[in-house]
C-alpha cells in the first residue's frame, strides 16, 4: 500500500504568539453553535482582535483544506479563509502547533442553521443522522418556497458536484451550513472542513483509496453506504443528480473537465519557499487523480 506524507517547512509559516483562547460563555455569546457541538469545537481565540478558530494538523489534512480552497474558488464558492499558521500556547509561547486558522465565518444579523437542525425552520426535514439526502433537502426547500431558492438549489449542487470531484468525506449534516437573513432569505453559508479529501486518511495520502465516492449525506438513497455502488463506471450519487438537474450539473461537469489544474496542484511540489508540499510522487498522484475524475465527468456527460 503507497502513502504519502506533507513535508512541512516550518520556517516558512507564520507564527503568532499568544493568542487569548475564549471560555465556553465567551463562545456561546459571541457564535451560534449547539453547546454539544461546543465540545468538539471549542478551540476559538481573539488573534488581533478577530475571533478565529484554529485546529492543529500537521499532516496531509493541511493539504486537503487548501487544495479544496483553490478548487472551489474556481466556482465562485466561498470558504473559511483558512491561514496555515505556527500557533505559540501558553505564557512564554513554547508550546507550539502548527495547523490552520480562520477568522469566524458567521456575520451579524443572520440566523445559522444546517442539516441535522434545519427541521427548526421546516419540520419535515430529517433529524436523525442516516436518514438525511440531497434530494429530500432540496424538495423541502421547493416546497416551502424558500426565498432566494433557486439561487440556494444551485448552490447546493455546485457544492455537491464538487465535493465528488475532490472526493471529499467530510461535508456532513454538521457542517453543510445555511445563513438566514432578517428577511427571511436562506443562503449557503462559507463552507468549512474539507480536508478528508483526494484520497486522503489518517493524515496520509492512501493511494488504495475506495474510488466508489461514499458521501455523508447521498444524495438519493440514505442507505447508500451501506451497499455503495456505481453506475456504468460512473459515480452512483453524481448521476441521480445529473438526471434530475442536468441544466445545473451539465456546466459544472464541463467546466470541471475543461479546466487545467496543474499549475494547481504544482503548488504544492516542493520548494524551498513552500510551507508545506508533497514528493514528487504525491504530486503524479494528485495528477492522475484530478485526471480520473475528469474521465468519469466526461463519461457522466454521454450518458
Amino acid at each position: 500500500m503507497t502513502t504519502y506524507t506533507l513535508g512541512i517547512h516550518k520556517e516558512n509559516i507564520k507564527k503568532i504568539n499568544n493568542p487569548v483562547r475564549l471560555t465556553k460563555n465567551q463562545i456561546l455569546r459571541a457564535i451560534q453553535i449547539d453547546p454539544e457541538h461546543l465540545k468538539e469545537k471549542n478551540n476559538w481565540y481573539l488573534v488581533a482582535n478577530v475571533l478565529s478558530y484554529f485546529k492543529a494538523r500537521k499532516d496531509c489534512r493541511l493539504l486537503g483544506e487548501m487544495l479544496n480552497k483553490d478548487i472551489f474558488e474556481i466556482f465562485h464558492k466561498s470558504t473559511a479563509n483558512y491561514q496555515i499558521v505556527r500557533f505559540g500556547l501558553g505564557k512564554t509561547a513554547e508550546v507550539e502547533k502548527i495547523g490552520l486558522l480562520s477568522a469566524n465565518i458567521q456575520k451579524p444579523d443572520y440566523e445559522y442553521y444546517d442539516v441535522s437542525n434545519l427541521h427548526r425552520l421546516y419540520p419535515e426535514m430529517a433529524r436523525k443522522y442516516g436518514q438525511y439526502t440531497i434530494k429530500k433537502l432540496l424538495d423541502v426547500l421547493n416546497s416551502n418556497n424558500v426565498p432566494g431558492c433557486q439561487e440556494l438549489t444551485e448552490e447546493i449542487i455546485t457544492v455537491y458536484v464538487l465535493d465528488w470531484f475532490c472526493h471529499q468525506l467530510d461535508r456532513n449534516p454538521k457542517n453543510l451550513l445555511f445563513e438566514r437573513s432578517e428577511e427571511g432569505k436562506l443562503s449557503l453559508a462559507t463552507l468549512i472542513d474539507n480536508e478528508s479529501s483526494f484520497g486522503i486518511n489518517s493524515g496520509k495520502i492512501n493511494v488504495s483509496y475506495n474510488r466508489i465516492w461514499v458521501p455523508s449525506i447521498p444524495y438519493e438513497d440514505a442507505d447508500f453506504s451501506q451497499n455503495p455502488m456505481d453506475f456504468a463506471g460512473c459515480d452512483y450519487n453524481i448521476f441521480g443528480i445529473l438526471m434530475d438537474y442536468p441544466e445545473i450539473v451539465i456546466p459544472i461537469l464541463k467546466q470541471l473537465t475543461d479546466t487545467n489544474f496543474s499549475t494547481m496542484i504544482n503548488k504544492y511540489r516542493q520548494q524551498p519557499t513552500n510551507a508545506i508540499y508533497l514528493p514528487d510522487g504525491g504530486i503524479d498522484f494528485l495528477s492522475r487523480f484530478i485526471e480520473e475524475k475528469q474521465e468519469e465527468g466526461q463519461k457522466l456527460l454521454t450518458l
